[in-house]
């Protein structure tokens, strides 16, 4: 082999690994689909529920669009929700009053379309 194929082969060998590097490294890191990092949910637990609905949610892709979704719930007062990547829903218990529409509008208001299950 010559000097030229040999340096060929090496520029090769260095672009394949330089275009790689970056793939394998998403792949390895603990990023999610919307390019933050994965995060546990925390879960609000409400004193006195007095009952709960179900809402149907498009849009979610991740466990970050997951946990968005549960944050946003549950910074509502008198709200606690779990919600479901898999299923793509949120069951939302409430103290006082349900509050659906005002739910509803704020996933809207986030890019997710929610609606009410049964």
């Amino acid at each position: 082999m010559n000097t030229a194929n040999i340096i060929t082969i090496i520029v090769i060998i260095f672009l394949i690994l330089l275009i790689s590097f970056p793939l394998i490294k998403r792949i390895r890191s603990k990023e999610t689909c919307c390019g933050t990092e994965k995060v546990k949910v925390k879960h609000k637990k409400l004193k006195n529920p007095a009952g709960s609905y179900r809402l149907h949610i498009d849009g979610m892709h991740c466990k970050n669009c997951e946990k968005r979704i549960t944050e946003a719930i549950n910074s509502i007062e008198g709200l606690a929700c779990k919600v479901s990547l898999e299923k793509k829903e949120a069951v939302v218990s409430y103290e006082h009053e349900p509050r659906t529409e005002a739910v509803i509008k704020l996933l809207g208001d986030m890019d997710f379309l929610a609606e009410l299950v049964g």
